[in-house]
């Protein structure tokens, strides 16, 4: 099977080192300054080091018009500290950004030259509009197949844009951020209802999300889904592409909107400095979902920093498959054999004539990362490949996408055995047949290990053919003398799987 173009340009561009050296991205908020310094300019970078500081610059911003000067004072601190750390890494170069808290203060100048003397760096204050536009650059980062609402809610303002076929609608800005709602509703939780209300019904395209999502960022409302994964038990800790139905949000929303401060610090889940502020972000949730007929939250990791980034990707760059590109890269990273993944792909491929192109976009991933664990105890390589895929950070899949290829990884390595305590809650919530689809293509994947040492030899000598009641393996006569027990027994399970008699032809 030949790669296709998208996957082709992912593959070159996984094989040479990022472009540029460290990227520092520093987001200074209404609530909290972050730094987080990426590996380099790339479509999926990694993080090299993430700090957060709450500060609560926005803090009586309603009633007093400045920045709260305690809150300035911890900023300027962090900031500082962001400077050393970043010039530890080598990054040549902070990017700086702040949002709505600087955006409307008073002596929001006079922090930003405090800010700038402290870094040695521009603070480029962006407007409500630029805001928007970069939170929803960053979800397209990370969920490029995105469809229905952005709103990233900050600690002063909440950014709403529409988003489609990787294209960005108009972005508005709401003065809804949790400190300022507090203040502008004296701490009236009714009082805030109405003014989220109010908010809401001037709000443009609210009416064109029918059965659509709303795409989560903002640290509150992370906090709110972690709070509804603890309740659920959901066995899959990451919160990128975690999603919660419409019904289930506003339910926990309206229970954690009536809550008192003292009664979500008990709560494991929350962050005790988001305990102030999450009644807040859950009913500006509700009030959102009320005023839509959005159907179900997706929470993204990525927003404003990742935008930053993204936006200065090339063209081309911004069009690659995030997924495969993270794959390509560890395969050249981890494999023991350049090109391995594209070669398991077409071995595999008869096997899977009726997948479409999602799926067929997650085989070839699951190729890719089919070695990534050779170089581990072979006790454990099976539950090592499992645990790294729930937990690695990989963009552009969800939850299901991400059981999927971590289940394909373990009976990659652990066959057609199942370690219940390990993979049966994945497995469970996942469902029947993502769980069987993986465990047919993770058997393929160790039946092509045991043909070739390094799986790069089953090109061409080597071929499945699914018939309707025997699974056959062909290979060419001179490779005849790698026929033996470990090759019968691995085919033999892979047939069993798919419910055949297994075959061997030679020649």
């Amino acid at each position: 099977m030949a790669l296709t173009e998208q996957a082709a340009k992912s593959a070159a561009a996984a094989q040479s080192a990022p472009a540029t050296g460290p990227v520092s991205v520093v987001d200074i908020g209404s609530n909290s300054v972050r730094l987080v310094v990426f590996e380099g300019l790339t479509r999926n970078p990694t993080t090299l080091f993430n700090e957060k500081a709450i500060c609560a610059m926005g803090r009586g911003l309603v009633s007093t018009g400045k920045l709260d000067a305690d809150g300035m004072r911890m900023a300027l601190a962090a900031l500082a500290r962001f400077k050393a750390v970043s010039a530890d890494l080598g990054v040549p170069h902070m990017e700086i950004v702040a949002t709505a808290a600087v955006r409307d203060a008073k002596n929001g100048k006079e922090f930003v030259a405090r800010a700038e003397a402290a870094t040695g760096a521009p603070v480029r204050v962006l407007t409500g509009a630029e805001e928007a536009e970069y939170a929803a650059m960053g979800v397209l980062s990370g969920l490029p197949d995105a469809d229905g609402l952005v709103g990233d809610l900050g600690g002063g303002s909440l950014e709403l844009t529409q988003v489609a076929g990787g294209r960005l609608g108009q972005g508005t800005t709401l003065p809804l951020g949790p400190l300022r709602l507090m203040d502008a509703a004296n701490d009236r939780i009714e009082r805030a209802k109405e003014i989220v209300d109010d908010a809401m019904r001037a709000a443009p395209g609210l009416d064109r999300l029918k059965n659509r999502a709303l795409y989560a960022v903002g640290g509150v409302w992370r906090s709110f889904a972690r709070i509804h994964q603890q309740q659920v038990e959901h066995p899959i800790s990451i919160l990128h592409g975690y999603e919660i139905s419409r019904g289930e949000a506003i339910k926990l929303a309206q229970f954690l909107a009536g809550q008192s401060r003292k009664s979500l610090e008990r709560i494991a889940a929350i962050p005790k400095r988001r305990a102030e502020s999450l009644p807040w972000g859950a009913l500006v949730l509700e009030r959102l979902l009320k005023a839509t007929e959005i159907d179900r939250v997706v929470v993204s990791a990525f927003g404003v920093r990742e935008g930053v980034l993204f936006r200065q990707l090339s063209a081309d760059q911004r069009a690659r498959d995030p997924l495969l590109d993270a794959c390509h890269a560890a395969a050249a990273r981890f494999g023991r054999v350049a090109n391995t993944g594209e070669v398991l792909a077409a071995f595999t491929a008869p096997l899977f004539r009726d997948e479409d192109p999602g799926q067929l976009r997650l085989r070839r991933a699951a190729c890719l990362m089919a070695d990534s664990a050779w170089r581990e105890h072979p006790d454990y390589r099976a539950e090592l490949a499992f645990r790294y895929v729930l937990q690695a950070q990989i963009a552009g899949i969800g939850h299901k996408e991400r059981a999927f290829l971590a289940l394909t990884l373990f009976h990659r390595y652990a066959g057609d055995d199942v370690e219940e305590d390990l993979i049966g809650p994945v497995r469970r919530w996942a469902g029947s047949d993502i769980g069987l689809r993986a465990m047919r293509l993770g058997l393929a994947l160790r039946l092509a290990y045991v043909l070739a040492g390094s799986a790069s030899g089953v090109g061409s000598d080597f071929t499945l053919t699914l018939g309707k009641s025997d699974l056959a393996l062909t290979l060419s006569r001179r490779r005849a003398g790698v026929i033996g027990e470990p090759v019968e027994r691995r085919l033999a399970e892979l047939a069993d799987a798919f419910g055949r008699t297994p075959r061997v032809d030679i020649g």
